[in-house]
C-alpha cells in the first residue's frame, strides 16, 4: 500500500481543514497558537505537499491526491482509533473506517509515516496482532488469581525493573505481602522481556471512551493487564496468561468495544 512521511503539524492542520475535531493519539503541535498565526504553518505545508506531488493549486482551487486526501478523511472522521506501543519504544496509531484503516507509525518526536492498511478485520489479525505478540513465547501459568494494580504504579515498575511499593500491593488485593502472587508478579517485573499496550478508543455521540490491555513478558510467566474501573477507581487487572490467553485478551479489547458501539 501506499505511505508517506509527514508531520505532526501536517497531520493537525489537514484534520483541522476536513472539519475534524480532534486527532485522537496525536499531541496538538500548536496549542498556544492563535488562528491568524497559523497562516505560515498552512502555507509551508501545501508547499512541502505539493513537492512530495500531493497537492496542486489548480485554477485557484487545491488539487489532492485521491488516495492521499482519502486517507485524511479517515483521521479526521474515525470513531475507533488504536494505539499500540511495543516495549515503551515503536508507536503506531491506526485510524479505522468502514472498508480500510490508515496507520500513522511514529518515526521520531515530529515524523510519521502514514500507512494505509485494508480492512478492519484483517489489520485487527494480520497487523496489530502480530506485532503485540512479536517475540513472546508461550508460557505456562501456574497461579490464575487477579492482581490488581494502579496503572502509574506499572509504568514505574516497569522503568526501574522493580515494585517500590508491595505492601500497598497486598493492602490493595487483600493479600499477604510475601505470598506468592506478589512474588511471581515481582519476579516478571525484574525479568521484563516486553511490555507491550494496546489502547483503543471509541466515540459514544460526544464522548470519548477508552478499552486497553498491556502485556507482559519474561522467562517466568506472561501476564495480561486489562484496564478496568472498579468503583470509580482505574485498575489494571493482571493475570498469568498462555499465548492462547494473550491473543484472547487482545483481541477482546476489541469485541468489547464492537459491543459497546453496537449498544450505541
Amino acid at each position: 500500500m501506499a505511505n508517506w512521511v509527514v508531520t505532526s503539524k501536517d497531520l493537525y492542520l489537514l484534520v483541522k481543514m476536513l472539519g475534524g475535531k480532534v486527532l485522537i493519539g496525536i499531541t496538538n503541535p500548536f496549542p498556544f497558537y492563535q488562528e491568524d498565526e497559523l497562516e505560515e504553518e498552512w502555507e509551508s505545508m501545501f508547499k512541502k505537499l505539493n513537492t512530495m506531488g500531493l497537492v496542486n493549486y489548480i485554477q485557484g482551487e487545491l488539487k489532492f491526491k485521491d488516495e492521499f486526501i482519502q486517507a485524511m478523511w479517515v483521521l479526521a472522521r474515525s470513531n475507533l482509533v488504536a494505539e499500540i506501543v511495543t516495549d515503551h519504544n515503536e508507536q503506531s496509531i491506526f485510524y479505522f473506517s468502514d472498508d480500510r484503516v490508515i496507520e500513522c507509525l511514529k518515526e521520531n518526536e515530529m515524523s510519521y509515516k502514514v500507512i494505509q492498511h485494508p480492512s478492519p478485520d484483517y489489520t485487527m489479525k494480520q497487523i496489530i496482532l502480530p506485532r503485540m505478540l512479536m517475540g513472546i513465547e508461550d508460557r505456562s501459568v501456574r497461579l490464575n488469581d487477579p492482581l490488581y494494580l494502579i496503572p502509574s504504579d506499572y509504568d514505574n515498575y516497569c522503568v526501574h525493573r522493580s515494585i517500590h511499593n508491595v505492601n500497598q500491593i497486598a493492602i490493595n488485593n487483600d493479600i499477604d505481602s510475601d505470598s506468592l502472587l506478589v512474588k511471581q508478579f515481582s519476579r516478571s517485573i525484574q525479568r521484563k522481556i516486553y511490555t507491550n499496550r494496546l489502547m483503543v478508543f471509541y466515540r459514544s455521540e460526544l464522548k470519548w471512551n477508552i478499552e486497553g490491555v498491556h502485556v507482559l513478558s519474561s522467562p517466568s510467566y506472561n501476564w495480561t493487564l486489562r484496564m478496568v474501573n472498579e468503583d470509580g477507581i482505574e485498575w489494571l487487572n493482571a493475570r498469568q496468561a498462555t499465548g492462547e490467553l494473550l491473543v484472547q485478551e487482545i483481541a477482546g479489547v476489541f469485541e468489547r468495544v464492537k459491543g459497546k458501539l453496537a449498544v450505541n
